[in-house]
């Protein structure tokens, strides 16, 4: 057995590609969930014949399914992408969290840069 086949098995090689594809999933499938959510609010508009609308939901959710078989696969197979997910939840929840801490301080509201308690948990990042 070779270091590099040692290694990946031990999953302490990068797996940067993997990550990236994964990551494209979720795009994908976020994207299509804001398209669904689109096309649920235009079905009311006048001129647009139900029968496309259906249709186009049925394309989307089909592509979901396929999409979340997809996820399922990958953490199967790489049960090291399961922290990955919860990583990048991390992330974006503090994410939000600065985001609406910022608006705040550019309102005026607030004339700190960050909470204490953001700062810690960036530190900690």
């Amino acid at each position: 057995m070779t270091i590099q086949a040692l290694l990946k098995k031990l999953q302490l090689l990068g797996d940067e590609p993997l990550r990236q594809q994964y990551l494209e999933i979720i795009a994908r499938q976020t994207a299509l969930n804001r398209v669904l959510q689109h096309l649920e609010q235009v079905e009311q508009r006048p001129g647009i014949e139900p029968e496309f609308c259906d249709y186009q939901e049925a394309l989307i959710k089909g592509e979901l399914e396929r999409l979340e078989a997809e996820i399922e696969r990958l953490q199967d197979e790489y049960p090291n992408m399961r922290d990955f997910t919860l990583e990048q939840l991390r992330s974006e929840l503090l994410a939000i969290e600065a985001d609406t801490y910022a608006e705040f301080v550019r309102s005026g509201r607030l004339n700190r840069e960050l909470a204490p308690s953001l700062e810690q948990v960036i530190d900690k990042s």
